[in-house]
C-alpha cells in the first residue's frame, strides 16, 4: 500500500464502502472481526444492489452474506489476483483513460529490462545473488505516442551489461521502505536508479516496452486452468467470478465502482506484500482509485494499530511515512534529493504530488525533535538522527538477542513470544539475554518466558536473564488517541486512574528518558548531543501529558505566519490549521501530517 498509494492504510474508509456497487473481500472476516466496519459492505447491498464475492478457505459468516462464494487453497491468492488481471485486459474491462492520465501504465521501461520468464528480473548477479537495477527505470524522452518502435527496443530486449561493481548489503532494509524506489538503502548500490527528469510515454500503451504492455505480458500466463490448479477453485466458477467483478468495466463503463476489502489474512503471510501489490494494481487496471466506492482497503485488527504506523512505530519510517535516512545521506540535502519525488511528467501533468512537500514535512519533524538546536546552519541537526543500513525490525533484533549480540529488551505492549513466527526460538532468545523490562497489565508469555512448557525446574535454575516486571496502565486507565482503519483520530478520556503501584506508559518513558539523559550529562558519552538536544519542553516533564504530545505532533508555528492568498496570519506559538502551512524554513514544527 505504501509504496503504491504513498500511505499505509486503507485509500478510502469504513462509511465509504457503501457508495460501492461491487466488493472482493479475501484475506478477512470482517463480518465477525470488524462488525462495525462491515455493516457499511451490508449497506451498500441492501441500498444500492451491491454484489459481493468472498474468497476464503472456510465458510465464514462473512461468505454468509456472499452473493457469490469460492473457497481457496489457503496461500494461493497470488494466483486468483493474477488470474483477475489476466481477465481483465483480455476481456478489455479496464479503465483505459485512467490508466493513461493518472497510472504508470503509459511508460515505456529501459531496453535491456526483462521479465522474470526464468525466474528471475535483469540484473541478476548469480554469484553474489543479488540485482544490478540499473535497468529497472524508465526511458527519458517524452511523447512517444506513434512512433515507430526500432526492432531493437521491441519485446523485453536482452539484459543490459552488469555495472562494474553491483552491491547490496545481505541485511537490506525491508518493509515499507525497501519496498519502494526509495528504500531503506536508498541511492545507496543495490537500489533502483532514480527516475528520469521526462519520462517517456506511450499514450496509445502499444509500445512493448510500456508498463501497461509488461503487465500484460507477465500475467498471460495466470489462466483459469493454472488458477484452478493453484487454488483449487474450477475454473468456471473463477471465470465467473472474474466475470462479475470486473463487469463494472464492460464497455467501458466508468459509472460504478468497485473495492477490494481484505485484512491480516493477506498482510501476514510471507508474501503478505506482494498479494497487496497484486490487488493495488487490479484497482488501478479497474480504475477503482481515487473516487468512492473503490479502493483497496486494509481493515486493521486493533484498536491502534494504524496509530502506531502513522507514528513511525516501525524501524524504516519517520512519522508521517517519511523515509528514515541511510549511510549514504550524507547531509539533508542529500537525503531530501533522494526522498522528495519529482513530477513524473511536469510539462503534460499537473500533479498534486503531495510528497513534494517532503522538504516541509523532513524540516518540521526535525524542529520538533530538537527545537532550538536545530537551525538552518547545522542543516536542522539532521545529522543527530541515525541512519539503517540493514534489516532493524523486531523480528531481527530477536534474532541478534539469540546470537548474543543484543543484551537486553523493552517490551511495552508487545508479547514477542506469542506472536512471533518462531516462539520457541524466541523463547531460546530470552534465555541468552541479560535482562527484560515488560511493561504489561499482567503476566504474559514473554515476561514469563521462563515457565514456558519444557522447562524443567532445574533448567529454570541456569537462565540467567533478570526479568524486571513493570504494572502500566489499561487502556480505561489512560487518555490518548486512536486512529482507526478509517484514518479518523479519536480521542479518549480516562475512566478511572491506574491501581496500586501501575504507572502510564508515557510516565515509565520519560523517567528512563529524563536519567538516561542526566547520566549522559554527568558521565558523557560518544554522542550526546541528539539526547542532549532533544525537546522535552512539557509542563510535567517526567509525567508529560498526551494532550501536550497531540499538540506537538499536529504541529504550531515558530514565527509569525502569513497565508499569501488569502492573508490569514497565525501568530508565533499558534497550532497549524493544516499541514499546508508547514515550511521548509524552520519556523514550522509538526511530528504528524
Amino acid at each position: 500500500m505504501g509504496p503504491t498509494f504513498g500511505r499505509g492504510a486503507m485509500t478510502n474508509g469504513y462509511t465509504d464502502i457503501k457508495n460501492t456497487d461491487m466488493m472482493l473481500i479475501m484475506g478477512g472476516n470482517p463480518a465477525e472481526n470488524h462488525p462495525c466496519g462491515f455493516k457499511w459492505a451490508i449497506e451498500a447491498k441492501r441500498v444500492r444492489n451491491a454484489k459481493m464475492i468472498v474468497v476464503d478457505p472456510r465458510f465464514t459468516r462473512t461468505a454468509a452474506t456472499a452473493d457469490f462464494f469460492l473457497q481457496i487453497r489457503a496461500g494461493a491468492d497470488i494466483a486468483f489476483l493474477g488470474g483477475m488481471i489476466r481477465y481483465a485486459i483480455e476481456k478489455n474491462h479496464i479503465a483505459h483513460d485512467y490508466l493513461v492520465n493518472y497510472t504508470n501504465a503509459a511508460f515505456i521501461v529501459k531496453e535491456g529490462f526483462k521479465l522474470p520468464d526464468d525466474g528471475l528480473y535483469s540484473g541478476f548477479d548469480a554469484e553474489k545473488q543479488i540485482y544490478d537495477k540499473t535497468t529497472w527505470n524508465y526511458e527519458a524522452g517524452g511523447n512517444l505516442t506513434g512512433k515507430p518502435v526500432s526492432s531493437s527496443s521491441a519485446g523485453q530486449g536482452q539484459p543490459a551489461a552488469q555495472s562494474a561493481a553491483p552491491s547490496s548489503d545481505a541485511h537490506e532494509g525491508k518493509g515499507y521502505q525497501a519496498a519502494s524506489g526509495m528504500g531503506a538503502k536508498g541511492a545507496g548500490s543495490g537500489a533502483p536508479p532514480m527516475m528520469p527528469s521526462n519520462v517517456a510515454y506511450d499514450l496509445s500503451l502499444q509500445h512493448p516496452r510500456c508498463v501497461f504492455q509488461l503487465l500484460k505480458q507477465q500475467y498471460s500466463r495466470y489462466t483459469p486452468e493454472m488458477v484452478e490448479r493453484i487454488t483449487g477453485i474450477k475454473a468456471d466458477q473463477f471465470l465467473k467470478a472474474a466475470e462479475m467483478f470486473t463487469s463494472i468495466r464492460k464497455d467501458g463503463d466508468m459509472k460504478k465502482a468497485g473495492t477490494i476489502i481484505y485484512a491480516v489474512g493477506w498482510t501476514q503471510h510471507t508474501f503478505g506484500t506482494q498479494i497487496i501489490r497484486a490487488a493495488a494494481m487490479l484497482q488501478l487496471l479497474l480504475g477503482n482509485v481515487g473516487r468512492a466506492g473503490g479502493g483497496v482497503n486494509a481493515l486493521r485488527g486493533h484498536s491502534n494499530i494504524q496509530g502506531a504506523t502513522d507514528m513511525g512505530g516501525v524501524f524504516d519510517i519517520w512519522p508521517g511515512y517519511l523515509k528514515v535516512p541511510n549511510p549514504a545521506d550524507v547531509d539533508l540535502k542529500t537525503y531530501l534529493e533522494r526522498t522528495t519525488p519529482k513530477a513524473s511528467k511536469p510539462d503534460q501533468w499537473d500533479s498534486f504530488n503531495y510528497w513534494s512537500n517532503t522538504p516541509k514535512f523532513a524540516v518540521s519533524f526535525l524542529k520538533t525533535m530538537f527545537g532550538d538546536a536545530a537551525t538552518k546552519e547545522n542543516d536542522f541537526a539532521f545529522h543527530y538522527m541515525p541512519k539503517i543500513d540493514r534489516n532493524y525490525s523486531w523480528t531481527q533484533i530477536w534474532d541478534s538477542m539469540l546470537s548474543g549480540s543484543v543484551k537486553g529488551l523493552f517490551a511495552f505492549g508487545m508479547n514477542g513470544v506469542a506472536i512471533g513466527p518462531d516462539s520457541q526460538k524466541n523463547i531460546e532468545a530470552l534465555k541468552k539475554a541479560d535482562w527484560l523490562v515488560v511493561g504489561e497489565i499482567y503476566e504474559d508469555e514473554t515476561s514469563e518466558f521462563w515457565k514456558s512448557p519444557g522447562i524443567t525446574p532445574d533448567e529454570m535454575k541456569n537462565i540467567k536473564t533478570t526479568v524486571y516486571r513493570l504494572a502500566c496502565a489499561g487502556f480505561a486507565e489512560k487518555d490518548g488517541s486512536m486512529t482507526n482503519s478509517s484514518r479518523w483520530l479519536q480521542w479518549k478520556n480516562v475512566a478511572l486512574p491506574p491501581p496500586g503501584e501501575a504507572r502510564l506508559d508515557q510516565d515509565i518513558v520519560a523517567q528512563i528518558f529524563l536519567r538516561t539523559r542526566e547520566l549522559y550529562k554527568t558521565e558523557g558519552g560518544k554522542f550526546p548531543d541528539p539526547i542532549q538536544n532533544l525537546t522535552w519542553s512539557y509542563t510535567d516533564p517526567q509525567h508529560p501529558s498526551l494532550s501536550e504530545l497531540a499538540r506537538e505532533f499536529n504541529g504550531k508555528a515558530l514565527a509569525d505566519l502569513t497565508d499569501p492568498k488569502t492573508q490569514r496570519v497565525i501568530k508565533k506559538g499558534q497550532q497549524l490549521p493544516g499541514f499546508a502551512w508547514l515550511k521548509d524554513d524552520g519556523t514550522t514544527s509538526c511530528a504528524r501530517k
